[in-house]
């Protein structure tokens, strides 16, 4: 745990530098991803894109290229998000993130899909990318998928049409939501298809309504809440709405 707020704070604080004692420019003895295990690996070679923040001339070399192959499954889902979280709100014509963390969609493993859904959202935040909406879309509605990678899915659209109402979206994470199983439900990951379907109509206000009365439709009266208080919190976020609050 040390570690990981470790390479948290690290990352913010040197956040577009380029540089940093702690994760860059160490030799292989002392790299700083391999002192973590798992999710700390993850947050280790993904906070390379926070370092190398819209660097896209040096951040799509040699740094993160030596993780993107890497053995390790952890190491390669962090190198993904990094590649994405670089190029963030860049608008670039040769589109090296969708080329490259579009085909990762169809690998075999789970935590390199989530990494790829998390880079592609971190580049194309906001974008209404259809051709996205396409391909992930039908990650979501997928029954054989797991519940993580589903909920990751939906997260990545929610940001991918943030504040749209884009009903496509909408009409996924809600159908997904209503057939899942009491087991599904106490995945912590399940949080993640509501921020998703709440962060389609960020700021919308009374957009959602439709979408809150769908949630009623849920058997579990904590996620029904849960999802309500969710989706009301996006809606209204910033409105000063009075009666909500």
């Amino acid at each position: 745990m040390t570690n990981l707020a470790k390479t948290y704070v690290n990352a913010f604080v040197n956040a577009g530098y380029g540089t940093d004692n702690q994760v860059m420019n160490q030799d292989k003895d002392s790299d700083w991803v391999f002192k973590n295990k798992e999710e700390g690996q993850i947050a280790a070679s993904a906070s390379l894109g926070m370092l190398l923040l819209w660097d896209i001339d040096d951040g799509f070399g040699g740094q993160i290229d030596k993780y993107m192959e890497h053995t390790n499954i952890d190491i390669q889902a962090g190198a993904f998000m990094a590649y994405g979280l670089i190029n963030s709100g860049i608008t670039n014509e040769m589109e090296p993130v969708l080329a490259v963390l579009s085909e990762k969609l169809t690998c075999n493993e789970d935590k390199l899909k989530m990494g790829a859904l998390m880079g592609l959202s971190f580049t194309y935040a906001g974008s209404e990318r259809e051709d996205l909406l396409e391909d992930i879309t039908p990650i979501i509605m997928d029954p054989d998928n797991s519940t993580e990678l589903k909920a990751v899915a939906s997260l990545t659209l929610g940001l991918i049409y943030v504040g749209t109402c884009n009903e496509d979206v909408a009409t996924a994470i809600l159908q997904t939501l209503m057939e899942m199983e009491e087991k599904e439900i106490d995945n912590p990951f399940s949080r993640l298809f509501c921020l998703g379907l709440g962060l389609l109509f960020l700021g919308q206000q009374s957009a959602a309504e439709a979408s809150i009365m769908c949630l009623e439709a849920l058997e579990s009266q904590k996620w029904k809440d849960f999802a309500k208080i969710i989706v009301m919190t996006c809606a209204y976020a910033g409105s000063g709405n009075v009666m909500k609050i």
